[in-house]
Formats: C-alpha cells, structure tokens, sequence
C-alpha cells in the first residue's frame, strides 16, 4: 500500500489519492496549487460619495477612485507586505503583491511616479500583470529568470496599456522590482529604483537603481543624453508608455544560510538604505519585520508612499497542501 509522504497511508489500500491533500498515491505527483490572488482594487469606497466598487471611475458619481489603500497589509505563511500613503502624499501610488506556489514565494512592488498622471493607475496594472505572469511561468516549469523576464514584460505592456488618449506629455509610469524565493535560491528583477535586499549573513543589495546617481555609484556610465550630475536621483529606466527600455535587470543568488528578501520603494530606502542596518530592523515575523520598516519610514518622515514586502528564505519546496494567497495593495518616485 502507497503511502502520502505528508500525511501516511489512505484508509483503504484501494484508494489511490489522499484524502487530506489529493497527493497521487500511484505517481507521487502533488496536487497543482491554484494561483488565486486578491487585490486592493476591490471594494474601496469613492472618496467623493462613499459607494463602493473596484472599477476605476465611481459607478454612482463618476469621480475617478483611488486605485491603492491608504494602509493595507497581508500576513502569508513566510511572506509578508505592507503599504501607507505617508505623511506627505495625496494618495497611495504604491503596489504590492506577494503569493506562494509549489515551488516558493513570488512578489512585485511597483512605485507610481509622482510626476506622472494617474500613476497609481500605472503601478497597479504592473503589479498585477506582473505577478499573474510570474506565477504563470512558474507554475509551468519556466526558470526563475527567465519567468522574472517575462513578468516584467507583461508589467510594462499593463503601464503602458494605463495610459489614456490626453495623457501622451505624462502617461501614467512607475518603477518596478520583483522577486522569487525557492529552496535554494533568490532572483529579483528590476527597472527603476525600488529595491531588493538580502537579508541575513553578508546583507546586501541586490539590485543597482536606474538612476543617475545609482548608474555612477555603481561604475557605470550614465546615458549621453542625460547630465551626468552624480547626485541626480532622476530616473532614467522606468515604466510606462514612454519609456524605451523595459528589459528588467536579473540577479540570481544562492544564500549559504537562512535570511529574508526584501524588496521595497524609495519610500523606505530613502530613510535606511543600509543592508546591515535593514537587517537588524527586520525582526520577528515577515509582518512584524514589514510593520517595523514601515514604522522607521513613517517616524523619518515619510515624505512618500511606502510599499514593503519581506519573503523567507528558503521556502519549503513543497507546500501542495497550502492554498496559495496573494495580495496587491496600493509611493511615488521623481522622473
């Protein structure tokens, strides 16, 4: 009689499933997990009458809703996000989505640019593209890399998409970082200036910002077209219909020990940039340590939207029996 790795032998010798997970007790095979994910755009209430619906213009009064939360967070077994507004902003131009599949944890932060319209319209669409087309690749056996490529193409096809026939002088744009947590390994992509980091023995940042000043910290030239002030935070990779460079940079890691990822907007790495001290800040759990860097953003001051989501490492290779979760929630970055 087979057994289930997970939860032992079927009450009869005949039953070729598991009762408990659905594991095929003749193959072996687990049961695919379903990448069913929620997002901040459902139910959030019009500002100017109070109806409620998840469609971008207010079905009552017509008034166009804001797409992200003021505050919202997601606590998921070994992954966690947290977003707010800030102190400063109008509204929250943040995104983040974090899920788990069968192989690990996945998620993308975009930040909306603040000189852009509608940019939370922007950072949304890409969140959400970006993660269905990450779990989609993942899901079918793709490579972490390259599914990391094709979610971040499907995120700039959805900013692009953002924009609106009178928007062609500030379409709708934001910056984009994603991140895959398997047993064994991290892969973050990028474009832009949000953030990745290893969080654990030798912290580190993992990814190099698309800006002036991030291009020539890191050795690198800036583009001929650009004055190369070496202070200059303006970006010069981003998304959204006028941009000409989408291809997401990828950078693949294999920790020696147990840590966390870390990915985020300028809204936190403005105020604590430093792996080390990111590292001694994220304490506790996923959510308490994304509580806690949300915290030290805001009592700096938080001039702008925060987005945080903070992934375990490493993840268990299987988890058949756990239903996948995600969640996109609604900063804002300079051009």
């Amino acid at each position: 009689m087979r057994a289930c790795p997970e939860h032992g032998p079927p009450p009869s010798p005949e039953h070729r499933f598991c009762e408990v997970c659905g594991r095929n007790l003749v193959t072996g095979a687990a049961v695919p997990v379903p990448t069913v994910w929620l997002s901040s755009r459902a139910g959030l209430a019009c500002l100017s009458c109070g109806a409620t619906g998840s469609e971008m213009y207010c079905d009552n009064c017509g008034r166009r809703r804001s797409v992200g939360r003021d505050h919202a967070e997601l606590d998921l077994s070994g992954a966690a996000a947290v977003t707010d507004r800030g102190r400063r902003r109008p509204r929250n131009e943040d995104a983040v989505a974090i899920a788990r599949y069968d192989g690990g944890l996945v998620s993308v932060v975009c930040d909306g640019v603040s000189t852009s319209s509608r940019s939370d319209a922007a950072s949304h669409g890409a969140v959400e593209a970006g993660l269905a087309a990450l779990l989609d690749a993942l899901t079918t056996g793709v490579d972490p890399a390259e599914a990391t490529t094709l979610g971040a193409h499907a995120a700039a096809k959805a900013a692009r998409a953002a924009a609106g026939p009178d928007e062609s002088d500030t379409p709708p744009s934001c910056t984009y970082v994603s991140g895959v947590v398997t047993a064994d390994a991290v892969t973050v992509g990028w474009i832009g200036d949000s953030r990745a980091y290893w969080l654990g023995a030798e912290p580190a940042c993992l990814t190099i910002d698309d800006s002036i000043a991030g291009q020539l910290a890191a050795g690198r030239p800036a583009p001929a077209t650009v004055e190369a002030d070496p202070t200059s935070r303006a970006l010069i990779r981003w998304l959204g219909a006028d941009s000409e460079d989408a291809e997401p940079q990828v950078v693949t890691v294999r920790p020696g020990g147990e840590g966390r990822l870390l990915l985020c907007s300028d809204g936190l790495h403005h105020y604590l940039s430093d792996p080390a001290e990111l590292t001694a800040a994220a304490t506790g759990s996923p959510i308490e340590a994304a509580r806690h860097l949300t915290a030290v953003a805001l009592d700096g001051g938080g001039h702008d939207n925060i987005a945080v989501a903070v992934l375990s490492f490493p993840t268990s290779s299987s988890v058949a029996s756990v239903a996948v979760s995600s969640f996109a929630v609604g900063g804002g970055s300079t051009a």
